[in-house]
């Protein structure tokens, strides 16, 4: 979890079974651990009578502190606290948790509110080499073709991918056509996985987009009278230092093309080095992170049992925000997501089988399931990233659960360990 512990001692036991196989899934592990870790969070605050708040302010990893892999993080801004003191204040955390019902309310409901908090690392990290590459090519109408290594699953990476070079080159949106990635045009880079998309492809874009801007002052800047390192691109232009000589896009295009100049560029990015020993489980797992919390409000009806999610704020410092409503779209599904996880989905196996095998039976969450959702979007550009981004894929989906739960403890007064959480209305008697 994201807390400085100095004594860490972690048992593992696999078991073979008969049940069908599992993968990789959004959150890849992190989604369990962030529901045990945060709950405990809880208890351990509640066993020293302190607020979670307050557990969580002297206990979380800061900057140039140490992880419980024994990596110091020196090399990015941390901003846990600040992402959770924004997310507590948005929700009114401290206040609304001394109302909390715990087990006890004149009415049928009880209330409660809960607050998880995480540290995701973005990018394979120390279990592979990870790195990714992008091609410009720009053409003689203006046109600007676009290719990276990051595949488009309906997670939006086109449209970073584009306004990233559109911002880079100050250019207007519509010049840029991405075309669909192969590697019969650009090296093999990896699985469009682990909250990599932004920071590794948008990280190539950015590297190649600026080497084409400095072929494209070298070349240019004697039209401009000025260095090539004077030459600014902006307003779909290329400008002097004066900003009163100008070239057109269109009409730079043409200049490269009589010069016999091809304006094409090819940006690889690796990203830093990191290390793990497998046997100590010390090392820098991962060369940045995002940083990110979760609360939320509910109610547990006295009679039913039913759980019902009233208000949802979420805050996640993704370094520098490329498309905002689409950073939104990624954290409002994450939790949409989450949510499931943590009160409805389970499998129903019997023998091996899964007996749950349709959308009447396994139960998703619908949009009258979910509350008023707010994101808080948190930016400090991280200067390991090439584009200053992380990414929000993975960091949405795995911090809801916890705080749910933690929720749910403050509503009734009783700890669930177990997904997805069921309350029977004897147990509130």
């Amino acid at each position: 979890g994201p807390y400085s512990v100095e004594h860490v001692h972690a048992d593992v036991l696999c078991a073979a079974t008969n049940n069908p196989v599992t993968g990789a899934m959004r959150g890849f592990g992190a989604p369990q651990v962030n529901f045990a870790v945060e709950q405990i969070a809880d208890i351990a605050a509640e066993r020293l009578g302190i607020s979670p708040l307050e557990y969580r302010r002297i206990n979380m990893v800061k900057q140039d502190g140490e992880t419980v892999t024994g990596q110091i993080l020196n090399t990015h801004t941390v901003s846990l606290q600040q992402v959770m003191e924004k997310v507590a204040d948005e929700i009114g955390y401290e206040e609304k948790l001394e109302h909390c019902s715990r087990g006890k309310s004149d009415g049928d409901e009880l209330y409660g509110v809960g607050l998880s908090v995480s540290y995701r690392g973005s990018s394979l990290g120390a279990e592979g080499m990870d790195f990714c590459s992008a091609v410009v090519n720009c053409q003689f109408d203006g046109s600007i073709l676009l290719e990276t290594a990051i595949h488009e699953n309906g997670q939006g990476s086109e449209s970073v991918m584009m306004l990233i070079l559109s911002d880079e080159l100050g250019v207007d949106l519509g010049r840029i056509r991405y075309r669909r990635s192969s590697t019969s045009n650009v090296p093999d880079g990896g699985t469009t996985v682990a909250t990599r998309g932004t920071i590794m492809g948008g990280g190539a874009v950015t590297i190649a987009a600026r080497k084409l801007k400095r072929l494209m002052a070298e070349q240019l800047s004697d039209i401009l009278q000025c260095r090539p390192e004077q030459v600014r691109f902006a307003e779909d232009a290329l400008w002097g230092p004066d900003d009163e000589s100008k070239i057109s896009w269109d009409e730079a295009m043409k200049h490269l093309f009589l010069k016999r100049v091809y304006p094409y560029a090819f940006g690889a990015f690796q990203a830093p080095d990191v290390s793990w020993d497998e046997e100590t489980g010390q090392g820098d797992a991962y060369f940045t992170y995002v940083y990110s919390s979760q609360a939320v409000e509910l109610t547990v009806n006295k009679k039913t049992g039913k759980i019902s999610l009233k208000n949802i704020v979420a805050g996640h410092d993704i370094g520098r925000a490329i498309n905002r409503a689409m950073i939104l779209g990624q954290m409002y599904g994450g939790i949409t997501q989450g949510s499931g996880m943590a009160l409805m989905e389970g499998l129903d196996l019997e023998q091996g089988k899964i007996k749950n095998t349709d959308l009447n039976r396994y139960k998703i969450p619908r949009a009258t399931d979910m509350p008023d959702m707010t994101g808080i979007i948190v930016e400090n550009h991280d200067p390991q990233s090439p584009s200053g981004a992380k990414g929000i894929g993975e960091p949405a989906l795995e911090l809801i659960a916890p705080a749910i739960a933690n929720a749910v403890y403050n509503a009734t007064g009783i700890r669930y360990r177990d997904l997805p959480i069921k309350v029977k209305p004897e147990e509130l008697v």
